[in-house]
């Protein structure tokens, strides 16, 4: 049985959104420790990278969908890597830890990469 290309994607997309969970849980633990700034700041510089990367590593598995729908998928994943790329041109720590956050995130929720792959997988 042949792999679809939303499978292939919603696979890619979780196995990037947990690498970010994962660098998001190591700056948790530094950032309370002035001895590990430089370390936090490269942490997150990482997860901003990995971010900005998205489209361009889901480019391959869009174009074998339908034009509409990869249209429609790689925009929003271009919005993932712009501001990605923002942070990273800015160099805020601060903006770097936001990234996937909206202003009235709560604790426990999906961040917006993990909501996408939710809706991803409803469409399924």
């Amino acid at each position: 049985m042949r792999v679809q290309p939303i499978d292939e994607l919603i696979s890619v997309l979780s196995e990037q959104a947990e690498q970010v969970g994962h660098l998001e849980s190591l700056a948790a633990e530094l950032v309370q420790d002035p001895q590990q700034i430089q370390r936090y700041r490269s942490i997150l510089e990482e997860k901003a990278r990995l971010l900005s990367g998205l489209a361009h590593l889901t480019q391959p598995i869009t174009k074998k969908m339908v034009p509409e729908k990869a249209s429609s998928l790689q925009n929003m994943l271009s919005k993932f890597s712009q501001s990605a790329t923002t942070s990273l041109r800015i160099g805020s720590p601060f903006y770097m830890a936001a990234l996937l956050y909206p202003q009235d995130y709560q604790q426990g929720q999906p961040n917006d990469l993990e909501l996408f792959i939710q809706q991803l997988k409803e469409q399924q």
